[in-house]
């Protein structure tokens, strides 16, 4: 009987793995779409990704509902304890991150001027650093690697420098007055979800930290 309660055991633990990945596969997604929407508006693109953000919000309440019923029914110790309440944090930040995907697909769809080159080719990067940022600290929840999950954590300094310098272009743009106000202050609430995006993954990476090494 102790043998099957582990066994049970195992499988909600691994269940729970599989959940979180799956939320964090959505939000990948999400992020890979909407720069789709960046470059070129698209109102259905945009849409879809708001529906994929209601599947996300529901991956989440499954992974928060698993969590708690193996925390009420076992007594789980050291490494699973851990290991059950680091997924039940890094959740929610998955969830958030995924928000701000949505946002800045939502913004752009609403576009109607070009982005100027440097401009644009700023926000390709910062994107491009997000998104390995995220693949990163998911595999180094897979693999149970702090050492990985430091190097995410250090990464943020990188998204904030890239942040810092869109805003220094969006100021200019202000200035000059080549591109409409409406458009560079919904560019720099993208800009600014982006670096908070990057923070929460920071976040997440602080939480695979205590989940290796308590």
């Amino acid at each position: 009987m102790e043998n099957h309660t582990l066994k049970k055991f195992d499988r909600d633990l691994e269940q729970i793995k599989t959940e979180l990945n799956e939320l964090a596969n959505i939000v990948l997604k999400e992020f890979e779409q909407a720069i789709d929407v960046f470059d070129k508006p698209n109102t259905e693109l945009a849409d879809n990704i708001v529906a994929q953000d209601r599947i996300a919000n529901q991956c989440l309440s499954n992974i928060e509902q698993h969590g708690a019923r193996v925390l009420a029914r076992q007594h789980a110790v050291a490494d699973d304890l851990r290991f059950i309440l680091s997924s039940m944090r890094i959740a929610p930040r998955l969830e958030r991150v995924g928000d701000y995907a949505k946002s800045m697909a939502v913004k752009s769809s609403q576009f109607k001027q070009v982005i100027p080159d440097e401009l644009n080719g700023i926000f390709h990067q910062m994107h491009l650093h997000l998104v390995t940022m995220l693949r990163s600290v998911i595999e180094a929840y897979n693999t149970k690697n702090a050492t990985q999950a430091n190097v995410v954590w250090e990464g943020d300094d990188t998204l904030d420098a890239y942040y810092r310098d869109v805003y220094t272009l969006l100021i200019q743009g202000f200035n000059q007055q080549a591109t409409s106000s409406e458009q560079l202050v919904e560019l720099l609430f993208i800009a600014k979800g982006l670096e908070r995006a990057g923070d929460h993954i920071s976040d997440i990476a602080t939480d695979v930290q205590f989940m290796v090494n308590g």
